[in-house]
Order: C-alpha cells, then structure tokens, then sequence
C-alpha cells in the first residue's frame, strides 16, 4: 500500500523480533529473525530511506535497523503506528502515544 501511495519502486520488508512467543522480551535483545544483515544487496547509497515500523517501544529494535542500513542511505527516516512516550529512540512521524499494550489484527493469537 505505501509503495503504490508514495510511488516507490523499491521495497524492502524485514522482520525484527524483541519479543519471545509469550510476549517477554529477549534477553539477547533486539534481533533480525532471517540472519543478521538482511540489507547486505540493498543498493540505495544516494536514496533517501524511510523505515516503518508499527510500534516503537523502547526503540531497540529501530535502532538496529537504523544502524543496519546507515551506509545504504543517505537520509533516513521513520514512520510508526504507535510509539511509547519512554522510548529511548524515536520516529519522526507517528500517529499516536500509546503506552498500554497494543494488539494488532495481524498479531498472531496467543
């Protein structure tokens, strides 16, 4: 949907896991759950990129992301659902504060 609504070509889909099956978090933090640098063929030196997430919790898991692809891009930027009001790394745009437990409708039922 945003690629056909902001006419971008490239897209890049990549899945972050900060959370275990029962909702606690990961001791060993924030990882990628498809090996460790699913950008290594992303070619966009000179592009802006934007990242986005649906929520922002603590901001690990962007924070890896965003240190993952700082040398593809020029310019970064983030776009989230939801964001915390404590999080310790942010998006530049978001639609809401929101720091009650957040269930999505893709969210997998537990």
């Amino acid at each position: 949907m945003l690629s056909y609504m902001l006419d971008l070509r490239l897209i890049q889909a990549v899945r972050v896991e900060h959370y275990d099956d029962h909702n606690n978090r990961l001791a060993s933090g924030a990882r990628f759950v498809d090996g460790p640098q699913p950008f290594a063929t992303l070619n966009v030196s000179t592009e802006r990129l934007l990242i986005v997430d649906d929520i922002v919790d603590t901001g690990e898991t962007l924070k890896l992301v965003c240190q993952a692809v700082d040398d593809h891009a020029n310019e970064i930027k983030v776009a989230a659902l939801y964001i915390r009001s404590n999080q310790k790394h942010t998006a530049d745009w978001y639609w809401k504060v929101e720091d009650e437990w957040v269930v999505f409708p893709w969210a997998p039922e537990n």
